[in-house]
């Protein structure tokens, strides 16, 4: 059996990536694919960086967020004020933010690989787009439809990030050929698709009383033979750290990173 930690949508946010690290070694994790958010709009930068080193994923895709900090290097953003300075802030606290920048660049926005034989596709959001609001919670299973489109037609499931709520759903393939009045189950092509949550932004809120604020992650397991067991990870850690933090580095919009939180 193989076991992989599959995480995202880390936002600065150092305490819950290691916490998500501390559990993933305890649940036996051998491999690591990370899919893309890693800097902003939490306070840690470069001690963040060299943690991402140190767990080494063998998989690194480009998110949203990734491409917000290299089109700010080069000049070229178009991003409203406050996003520029949360990308100021992120340069400056980068040790080498032009080096950082090209490997950042040089990150895939989607990759598939075979484990056991289950072929499995990764990527931030849309295959060719990781951005924008089409693969939602609200998301029809047309949207989704999207992460099963031409060479990627074979895939058994997929995986995306970016949307903050960790979901599973499976998408049938066969409609809108097939209609609902005269479905023929026969026919049907289900995939599953599972998105992972965020490790270090959640914004799910699995109860009316509850707004979520706990790490975020999939715990995947491939058997030899085929099947899979996704778990949907829940960490606790010490997030008071992390507000912290913003204080001391005297981060831009704290108050409203907090609110993130509904602390």
């Amino acid at each position: 059996m193989t076991i992989i930690a599959v995480f995202s949508d880390i936002h600065g946010n150092l305490a819950a990536l290691e916490a998500v690290y501390a559990d993933a070694i305890q649940h036996g994790a051998e491999t690591y694919w990370f899919l893309g958010d890693l800097f902003g709009p939490g306070p840690d930068v470069q001690p963040l960086w060299e943690e991402l080193q140190a767990i080494n994923p063998t998989i690194k895709i480009r998110g949203n967020w990734e491409d917000f900090l290299i089109t700010t290097w080069s000049g070229k953003d178009r991003l409203s004020p406050m996003q520029k300075k949360i990308e100021a802030y992120i340069l400056n606290h980068l040790h080498d933010p032009a080096k950082i920048c090209a490997v950042l660049a040089s990150w895939p926005l989607h990759q598939e690989v075979t484990v056991n034989g289950v072929q499995i596709g990764l990527s931030h959001h849309l295959p060719a787009n990781n951005s924008g609001d089409t693969l939602s919670v609200r998301a029809e299973g047309s949207a989704l439809s999207a992460l099963f489109s031409g060479p990627r037609s074979n895939l058994d499931f997929a995986i995306y990030a970016h949307i903050h709520h960790p979901t599973m759903r499976y998408v049938d393939l066969s409609m809108p050929i097939q209609t609902a009045d005269a479905f023929d189950y026969a026919k049907a092509d289900e995939r599953l698709v599972l998105n992972l949550g965020s490790v270090g932004l959640p914004f799910d809120k699995p109860t009316h009383r509850y707004q979520e604020w706990r790490a975020e992650y999939l715990l995947l397991e491939v058997t030899d033979d085929g099947a899979i067991n996704p778990q949907f990870r829940r960490i606790s850690y010490d997030l008071q750290r992390e507000f912290k933090q913003a204080q001391a580095m005297d981060m831009p919009f704290v108050e409203d990173y907090r609110h993130n939180f509904y602390i």
